[in-house]
């Protein structure tokens, strides 16, 4: 069994699979800074950022793309204003529960 692992790296190894990209996580990251001007009170450790980029990005529909200009593809499927919803959506519950001390 483990060769077979090996050999499926292998075959993977070959391709760039780093030019992988969820867009949408890009642009929730691009779109983060404003939000956080909008809502200076949310706690900005480690933890709190973390886990409102991880509630909003599972909230989102992934959008993987090989190359970074395919932006308009995802700007199609979800809008900035659906990002930022769905950001203010997460900061609320972590707002409500943080896992920070």
């Amino acid at each position: 069994m483990k060769k077979i692992v090996g050999d499926f790296m292998i075959q993977i190894n070959q391709y760039d699979i780093e030019m992988l990209k969820n867009i949408n996580e890009q642009r929730a990251w691009e779109i983060f800074p404003v939000f956080l001007d909008h809502n200076p009170d949310l706690c900005v450790c480690r933890s709190c950022v973390l886990d409102v980029m991880a509630i909003t990005l599972n909230s989102l529909p992934p959008c993987y793309h090989s190359e970074e200009h395919n932006m308009s593809a995802a700007r199609n499927k979800v809008s900035d204003e659906e990002i930022y919803r769905k950001m203010k959506e997460a900061y609320l519950i972590v707002k409500e529960r943080p896992r920070h001390d």
